[in-house]
């Protein structure tokens, strides 16, 4: 029954971006923890993106902190955390890490709005880090170094966040700096509705997003190749939303597109994933 039950929070995961299918025919067969990984990262995450009320969201995260801090022993009681719990590479992960994870998701839900967008990077970045470490952990055995993976989640978390702009305004949190709000003449009403300064401002956050990714190349530790698959099509995705006239709606058409360029992307993905787990 938790096999079964831990498949369908996998299956939801799947059918969350067409993506994750076509990358996942690129990776080895017995690679099939890592989609029970990122599906219990994606429901933390989830609920930090959902448009609950905070004290909804807040009781969730507590019952997370509750069962990853039981991760492994007979207390843990929800599917994913038994699934993975079964895979011999959960015990490359410390196990303070696993509840660490739910806190940083409930810090981030009480997090003020970021002054401007190298705060709210270093903010994503305090977000995602216990997440890095144990998918470099539980992947390549490195849960130390893992800042490559840290920025990727961190940006995929600000995208994810974008995407819910309009969901945001009403909810009274800004998905972009208030440097950007103020640079644009735009007020947090205006959020909701399409017009030229928010589509500047979306824009702008779209190109700086993009960058942020570029960037990571640059920084040490590796990155899973369903991780690695998704940023390069975020970054390309980040970028023609960058330079549309309506940037929030060609972002999310584009989350959805899938090219030959996006299967190329996992394929060298996975290559390089197999690459540094030989090396």
């Amino acid at each position: 029954m938790n096999s079964a039950a831990a498949a369908s929070f996998v299956q939801q995961w799947r059918a969350a971006r067409p993506l994750r299918d076509l990358a996942l025919r690129f990776l080895p067969a017995d690679e099939s923890g890592v989609p029970l990984l990122l599906a219990l990262e994606a429901e933390l995450f989830g609920i930090l993106h959902a448009n609950a009320a905070p004290q909804v969201a807040g009781a969730k995260l507590a019952w997370w902190v509750e069962e990853l801090a039981a991760f492994g022993t007979p207390a843990a009681r929800h599917p994913l955390s038994l699934a993975l719990a079964t895979d011999a590479r959960a015990v490359r992960v410390p196990v303070t890490l696993w509840p660490q994870a739910a806190v940083s998701v409930l810090h981030a839900l009480e997090a003020p709005a970021s002054a401007d967008f190298a705060a709210q990077l270093q903010a994503a970045e305090a977000l995602a880090e216990p997440f890095a470490r144990i998918e470099c952990a539980f992947v390549f055995g490195v849960p130390a170094d893992c800042a490559r993976t840290r920025r990727v989640l961190a940006v995929q978390h600000l995208g994810g966040e974008l995407l819910q702009t309009p969901q945001r305004a009403a909810q009274g949190r800004l998905p972009l700096p208030m440097q950007s709000l103020a640079r644009h003449a735009l007020a947090r009403a205006q959020l909701d509705q399409p017009g030229a300064a928010r589509a500047a401002a979306l824009a702008e956050q779209c190109a700086a997003l993009a960058a942020a990714l570029h960037g990571a190349v640059d920084l040490p530790g590796p990155v899973n190749g369903l991780r690695a698959a998704e940023a390069a099509h975020d970054r390309r995705a980040l970028l023609r939303a960058a330079r549309a006239a309506e940037p929030l709606q060609t972002l999310l058409a584009q989350r959805q597109g899938l090219t030959p360029v996006a299967a190329f992307a996992c394929w060298r993905a996975a290559r390089a994933q197999r690459q540094h787990a030989g090396a």
